[in-house]
């Protein structure tokens, strides 16, 4: 019985649709052959429309395009979430979790930079405000 402890491969980017990059976090999205723009999150490697296509690093500065407040029941005691959509400068409008400072209400424009946050169920990626603009 071998003792050695098997690599940790990482997540396929259509499960986990992030990296750290330079201190960063880029989202991943595929560039799909014959078409115009871009898919995120990627398709699963089972796609039939991902043959041809490549997985691209969107390293730039969304905007917030538009946002709602969700509030859980009382009876939960969560407390408010903050949902978005950020338009990547790209063509892509990606909907996500929004993490802003407490009593900083999101506003449209605000310049966003992904992010990841702690979910129920793990890691998801989110956006924060930027901290040039809180």
């Amino acid at each position: 019985m071998s003792t050695a402890i098997k690599a940790q491969e990482a997540p396929a980017p259509f499960q986990q649709p992030w990296r750290e990059r330079d201190g960063r976090t880029v989202l991943l999205a595929a560039r799909l052959a014959g078409r115009h723009g871009l898919h995120f999150p990627p398709l699963p490697p089972t796609s039939p429309l991902l043959a041809g296509g490549e997985i691209v690093e969107i390293d730039s500065t969304p905007t917030l395009y538009s946002f709602t407040v969700v509030h859980a029941s009382p009876k939960a005691g969560k407390p408010p979430m903050a949902l978005g959509l950020a338009d990547f400068p790209e063509g892509l409008r990606v909907f996500g979790r929004l993490v802003y400072p407490e009593g900083r209400a999101p506003r449209i424009g605000d310049r966003l930079s992904p992010c990841v946050t702690q979910a129920d169920d793990g890691l998801v990626y989110a956006f924060e405000l930027r901290s040039d603009e809180a």
